[in-house]
């Protein structure tokens, strides 16, 4: 998220075009995806107490060497690259695989939780991250975005460990018992889960709010101070976001465990949808008044995204490779985020501003909408019960 406040510091310092800079964050947020398999496989094996650490200690090793750099082709590397797949380890993917299989009856409301981190953090981070570019720069913000991981996210994660499997009495069937499925039997493969419906319409929900939120997040400062917001200032609201997003977030578990995840999901988008319309107004009316408004409905639906996705795949998947099938939803979840990345930058570049960017972040939003309702329950578990 503090990619927003780096981006003009980095346009002006490498003297490259709006969509050139962009491109950095579209390789860091391709690698989130993208290593999604990887991470979901290797979740699978080491566990979040081995694998956690050792990815924040790449993470900050990356940052450190992009701090040094003075070629937007060696940041890209550095930063796109190691450090992207580093925080991709320990960032919502894995997070929230935890978070499912602790609280199988609760996951919304477990999910969320564990996300309000996420839009805490970027509370935070935001608002000091333009703070330390002002005094320090966009090198010396790096380095402590480097020190942070190692003095906090290394120790904490140490204590991390997932849930021991309940143990099942066995009692022997009757003689004359009809065969009945079992979970061990029923359970999900990889290749059984590619091969069902569900499974991509997930990734095309993913896809539509990936591309969105993107455009959003990455730009949304440039596009603020272009229209004469102080710097600090539309730091500040991007940052207030991420502080509303934290009762959105929770309000989005609430709903998902409560009304379903069709509906929750239908509800977030539409508010993200007005608050787009929102911060579109501040160009149209040239009155920074309604950054205001955008804040609200646009931080409400902040990271529904993946706590919607994360609980209705778990309905759908969960099962001892839940973690390498989540893991291969991420490929469109990158490809959505550098996509979304670029686009506002290339639409900036070709059209000279950023509401036709808007405009393909609300599309985008409704063919997550639609995708959603697509998503269809596991007819293993419906044999199972019938």
């Amino acid at each position: 998220m503090s990619f927003a406040v780096l981006y003009l510091p980095l346009v002006e310092e490498f003297g490259a075009s709006r969509a050139a800079v962009a491109l950095v964050q579209s390789l860091a947020l391709a690698m989130f995806g993208f290593s999604g398999p990887i991470i979901g496989w290797a979740f699978d094996r080491l566990g979040p107490r081995r694998l956690f650490p050792a990815s924040a200690l790449v993470a900050a090793g990356a940052l450190v060497i992009a701090s040094r750099l003075h070629s937007l082709t060696g940041l890209a590397l550095a930063y796109g690259v190691v450090a992207s797949l580093g925080l991709a380890t320990i960032g919502g993917q894995t997070n929230m695989i935890v978070a499912t299989l602790w609280y199988p009856q609760a996951r919304g409301r477990a999910i969320a939780a564990v996300d309000v981190g996420t839009g805490f953090g970027a509370f935070c981070f935001i608002p000091l991250g333009q703070v330390l570019v002002t005094a320090l720069g966009w090198r010396g913000t790096l380095l402590v975005w480097a020190a942070l991981l190692v003095a906090v996210v290394v120790p904490l994660n140490l204590f991390q460990r997932l849930p021991l499997p309940e143990p099942r009495p066995v009692t022997p069937p009757a003689p004359d018992a009809p065969l009945v499925s079992s979970p061990e039997r029923d359970a999900w493969t990889l290749r059984a889960a590619l091969r069902f419906p569900s499974f991509w319409w997930l990734n095309a929900m993913r896809f539509g709010g990936a591309c969105a939120f993107t455009v959003m997040n990455v730009h949304m400062v440039a596009y603020a101070i272009d229209q004469g917001v102080p710097p600090a200032q539309a730091a500040t609201a991007l940052g207030a976001v991420s502080l509303v997003s934290l009762i959105g977030r929770v309000s989005t578990g609430l709903l998902c465990d409560r009304i379903g995840r069709a509906v929750t999901l239908t509800i977030m988008y539409t508010s993200c949808a007005i608050g787009i319309s929102c911060l579109g107004m501040v160009a149209v009316t040239g009155s920074p008044q309604w950054l205001v408004a955008y804040v609200v409905f646009y931080g409400m639906s902040q990271g529904s995204t993946g706590i919607v996705t994360a609980a209705r795949s778990a309905d759908v998947f969960a099962g001892p490779v839940f973690g390498s099938i989540y893991g291969w939803m991420g490929l469109t979840t990158g490809a959505g985020e550098a996509l979304g990345a670029w686009a506002g930058g290339k639409i900036f570049d070709v059209t000279g501003g950023y509401l036709p960017a808007f405009g393909f972040a609300v599309a985008a939003l409704a063919a997550g909408v639609v995708s959603i309702w697509r998503v269809r329950p596991d007819p293993r578990r419906s044999r199972a019960v019938s």
